[in-house]
């Protein structure tokens, strides 16, 4: 039986399934050839959103970055770019982060933290070009960079959130495939990015996730709260009336969050339900529990909804009853983890509205019982 350890990032992997596929005819892509330099000078205008916040902790080596200029320079087609252009004065890069932003590090701007830019380096062929920069390359090799022609595809407005989310799912071919929240993240700027991260470095939340959920690691510490506020926003029992699948349920949430001129309430709402989880579960909060109690889970992402959401709604007085009944509290938990619907609803097809409807159900039912419980019936 596995527990925490075995997951890099502290988290149970999921199954979320599908309701409804998404219409392919839905697709709207425009092919365009266009000129590095083109590129480049809307990356100079910040008319490219490179996302630095998206980008994660694995980057390009300089080694990498300048056999990518040396490609150029002989001559070696790059591949194919992908982005969102649904707002043509701001595109998204869907792949090819890391090929533009070198281009950014080499020609328009130094890396924040160096000395300067880049120098070429490890070169194959060109090795006379160690240790230039851009500015210092022959004429000749500068403009054999900015007239390069490559083909991007573009991404057109009236594509539907769910067939982006899917295309960019797709699409990205980087070193390591994006993680869903990675690419909610760079489809849906705006506030509540700066919120997610905020609430992800909590001091509640990483007592209550017991600090096992890695920081920034494929933004699944970001999905956790994001999750938290896609139920409180519109309540699980309304979950799948308006949804294609739950990747575009966590989509709305975002956009739906984006659209509020104060979190505040939400924040407090997130918070309080962290220090609850933590009092009552301490470090087995949001994970399967068994008797022997031999290993421990990792968090699982549908017990931390059902859980936080359920903990959210708790009255203070309800708070200290139960904490005077969380032994009882525990043990009915243990109890319903031993059902297999309910399992199956925190494992199995976990986006389905019949297991989203039984997981949050079931938590409420025994809240209540523990809460109704009569003292001869707490050990």
């Amino acid at each position: 039986m596995a527990d925490d350890t075995d997951y890099p990032d502290g988290v149970e992997p999921e199954e979320t399934g599908i309701i409804e596929p998404f219409d392919p005819a839905a697709i709207r892509i425009q092919v365009q050839q266009m000129s590095l330099d083109t590129l480049v000078k809307r990356i100079r205008e910040e008319e490219i959103d490179l996302s630095p916040d998206f980008q994660r902790n694995e980057v390009w080596k300089p080694g990498s970055k300048s056999r990518l200029i040396e490609s150029l320079l002989i001559r070696i087609p790059l591949p194919a770019f992908y982005v969102d252009a649904t707002n043509e004065d701001r595109w998204v890069v869907i792949d090819g982060l890391h090929r533009l932003s070198t281009l950014r590090d080499f020609i328009i701007s130094p890396k924040k933290g160096s000395n300067g830019f880049f120098k070429l380096a490890d070169l194959e062929f060109l090795t006379e070009m160690n240790g230039k920069t851009f500015s210092e390359l022959p004429r000749n090799f500068q403009r054999r960079i900015e007239e390069t022609q490559v083909t991007v595809y573009k991404l057109e407005s009236g594509t539907p959130t769910e067939v982006k989310f899917n295309i960019f799912k797709r699409i990205n071919t980087g070193g390591l495939p994006l993680s869903s929240q990675e690419i909610r993240h760079a489809l849906n700027q705006g506030s509540v990015t700066g919120l997610l991260k905020d609430m992800a470095e909590s001091e509640e939340f990483r007592k209550a996730v017991n600090n096992r959920v890695k920081k920034m690691d494929r933004m699944v510490d970001r999905e956790l709260v994001l999750r938290f506020f896609a139920f409180i926003q519109g309540g699980p029992e309304k979950y799948g009336e308006n949804t294609v699948n739950f990747d575009t349920f966590l989509s709305n949430a975002i956009n739906d969050l984006n659209q509020l001129t104060s979190h505040k309430k939400l924040e407090e709402s997130f918070l309080r339900a962290m220090k609850i989880a933590a009092e009552l579960f301490g470090t087995q909060a949001f994970r399967k529990q068994a008797r022997d109690k031999k290993n421990r889970f990792p968090i699982n992402k549908s017990l931390f909804e059902a859980w936080s959401v359920n903990l959210d709604a708790l009255s203070d007085n309800d708070f200290k009853i139960l904490m005077r009944k969380k032994k009882l509290l525990q043990e009915r938990f243990i109890d319903i983890v031993g059902e297999r619907e309910f399992n199956d609803s925190i494992t199995l097809g976990t986006g389905s509205k019949v297991n989203v409807h039984r997981r949050f159900g079931k938590i409420k039912e025994i809240i209540q019982e523990v809460l109704n419980a009569q003292p001869t019936e707490v050990a």
